[in-house]
């Protein structure tokens, strides 16, 4: 019962400090978005579920089979990131030098974490299950409701892989590698591998596929057994068939629930790899001479003596020497990109940097779009680039830089500036080959791309005030833009079209307009803590 009661008390306290959060309610939004987009209306010009010209219709279980899908997909990769900082803001908050100190062993209170994210992540998949009941009303082909069908899917597809979600978020942040910017990039990848195997996988969103297949070969036996998920415009109607569910067997139950067994095995491993919470503090520097710290005081009073010849009890305001003030924008610049620089001092991250920036001079510019390498010259500074806006609220400091004389202005320009230059160097090979190549499509593209980056890393930093916000919003952007060459999203043009000079310009315009929101959206929520 101690050890029980040790759990719940470390995942009730962390679950409630999570559900208060902000982040929370837009994840919470998002995933109740796209679960509606996700059941379209009957009349819609779209559809996100294409059994070979086929949708079943609006019942309970299609809708929940359907939802659960997308519900389970989208909430594998935002869940993640929403949870995955519980460990770090113990530490940082001084709570885990509390719970090191006290008898709680590492096994419980990792238990405890996932717990908490599991609980969280299931928080919001019920919402979701409530919003579909309200969904297959709101469409009106089928009124009755039938539980089990509805709410089966989400069961035994969408809480187990909550769970395995819940528990990785917890091994990254026992390991020290994976804690920071590589296992959140680590894990996009991972979830990337995970939906392009999903048709393949027999415990993922094809379980419920599967089923809908079956039940339509039934009824058509012509089916090719093909299907379209995602946002998809048919070139014609599409015909419905009824679905009553996936017979839910003891060895699919079994399989199913083989996930969340999963999850046990992954804390437990954690758990051999975490450890603890080390102290931390400033370093204490020894004297330069021998002497006691009160011996350093009567020589600095001495020295002060000296310096306005009176004794200090007798010191005026006016007898100190004037104070200078060194409002240099130049200084503050150089500040903010030696504490930007600090996360890329090894030689490692500069050898590759360095690389990066040869082949983009030395390889043609329609080659390099075509070898994927401008992509990654500008998703290496990726853990640099995260830390602009939010490095003040990581480490506690905001209040203290807002003391500081224009503080809105200065300190993020300085920031933007810093990020701006950044971006400029790891990328400035592409811009010499551009100008050896006569280019002037792709330097509107490298000069949209050099204010766009920077901006949304800083508005997303002042606003959230962490570095995994920007993380997965240019993430999710990277890829299907400059990776896999999405119109509209590729803002590093890198797709191989002839493109008009008038739609060209108009196209970076949109990009530099948006920096310029970007920008503003950030200055105004500084605005506001400066006013506080």
């Amino acid at each position: 019962m101690r050890i029980i009661r040790t759990i719940s008390y470390i995942a009730r306290a962390d679950f409630l400090e999570r559900i208060r959060q902000f982040a929370f309610l837009v994840i919470l939004g998002l995933t109740l978005l796209a679960a509606y987009f996700f059941v379209p209306p009957a009349e819609a010009a779209y559809v996100t579920l294409d059994l070979d010209g086929y949708r079943g219709i609006y019942n309970s279980a299609w809708i929940g089979g359907s939802v659960a899908i997308s519900t389970t997909l989208l909430l594998s990769l935002l869940g993640f990131y929403l949870v995955k900082n519980s460990i770090e803001r113990d530490e940082t908050t001084g709570v885990g030098q509390i719970i090191a100190s006290s008898s709680v062993k590492k096994l419980y209170y990792l238990f405890g974490k996932w717990i908490s994210n599991f609980a969280v992540l299931s928080a919001i998949t019920v919402a979701v299950m409530a919003a579909s009941v309200i969904m297959q009303w709101v469409r009106g082909e089928e009124r009755v409701i039938e539980w089990w069908p509805l709410v089966s899917p989400f069961l035994f597809l969408t809480l187990p892989f909550m769970s395995v979600v819940a528990a990785l978020a917890v091994g990254f942040e026992t390991t020290r590698i994976l804690k920071g910017t590589l296992g959140n990039v680590l894990y996009f990848v991972l979830y990337l591998l995970f939906t392009a195997g999903s048709g393949v996988m027999p415990f993922g969103p094809d379980l419920i596929i599967s089923a809908m297949q079956k039940d339509l070969m039934a009824i058509s036996p012509q089916s090719s057994g093909s299907y379209g998920m995602g946002i998809l415009f048919p070139e014609k109607p599409l015909r419905l068939f009824e679905w009553q569910g996936v017979d839910w067997t003891w060895p699919l139950l079994s399989q199913q629930l083989s996930i969340g067994l999963a999850a046990f095995v992954l804390i437990a491993a954690a758990s051999m790899l975490f450890h603890g919470f080390r102290e931390t503090g400033y370093a204490i520097r020894k004297p330069k001479r021998a002497g006691t710290g009160l011996a350093d005081a009567d020589n600095t009073v001495f020295d002060l003596q000296k310096e306005i010849g009176h004794p200090v009890s007798g010191v005026y305001v006016s007898m100190l020497p004037p104070v200078v003030i060194r409002d240099s924008f130049l200084t503050l610049i150089h500040a903010e990109w030696r504490l930007m620089m600090k996360d890329a001092a090894t030689l490692r991250w500069l050898v590759i940097a360095s690389v990066l920036f040869i082949l983009g001079l030395a390889v043609p510019i329609s080659v390099s779009a075509e070898w994927k390498i401008w992509p990654a010259v500008w998703i290496w500074p990726l853990r640099l680039w995260s830390g602009l806006g939010s490095r003040d609220a990581r480490c506690g400091t905001q209040y203290l830089v807002a003391s500081s004389p224009r503080y809105a202005t200065r300190q993020l320009s300085a920031m933007w500036i810093s990020g701006v230059m950044l971006t400029c160097i790891t990328g400035g090979g592409l811009l010499l080959r551009m100008l050896l190549e006569g280019d002037c499509k792709h330097i509107l593209y490298w000069t949209a791309a050099v204010f766009l980056i920077p901006s949304l890393a800083l508005a997303c930093g002042v606003l959230t005030g962490t570095g995994r916000t920007f993380e997965l919003v240019y993430l999710i952007i990277w890829y299907l833009g400059p990776f896999s060459r999405m119109p509209y999203l590729n803002f590093l043009g890198t797709r191989n079209s002839e493109t008009s000079a008038g739609n060209l310009l108009i196209t970076n315009m949109v990009y530099l307009l948006i920096s310029m929101g970007l920008l503003t959206a950030a200055y105004l929520s500084r605005r506001r803590l400066d006013q506080d």
